[in-house]
């Protein structure tokens, strides 16, 4: 994989890494959608470096790996199987 590859798969990272994390919000709201604070619960939610932290690191170790790999794809494989699977509609 080129430089460029890796380059373009690293972006393409950091927009999941940001859409879990919004993901993440959008659930807390649906689940609290009955609730008046629910915008409260978003914002607590967004301000908890705890779990902030925890996602970051995550995803940097899958950083890491790519960026110090002649082929990244074992690494984004074995991530992946982390990931939890996609729930099916209710």
């Amino acid at each position: 994989m080129t430089q460029a590859e890796k380059e373009r798969l690293a972006a393409v990272l950091h927009a999941t890494e940001y859409l879990f994390l919004e993901n993440m919000a959008l659930i807390l709201v649906i689940e609290h959608h009955a609730d008046p604070n629910w915008q409260k619960l978003v914002d607590h939610l967004l301000a908890d470096k705890e779990m902030l932290g925890g996602v970051r690191l995550t995803f940097r170790d899958l950083y890491r790996e790519i960026e110090g790999s002649s082929d990244p794809s074992a690494a984004l494989e074995a991530f992946l199987e982390k990931i939890p699977a996609r729930r099916k509609a209710q």
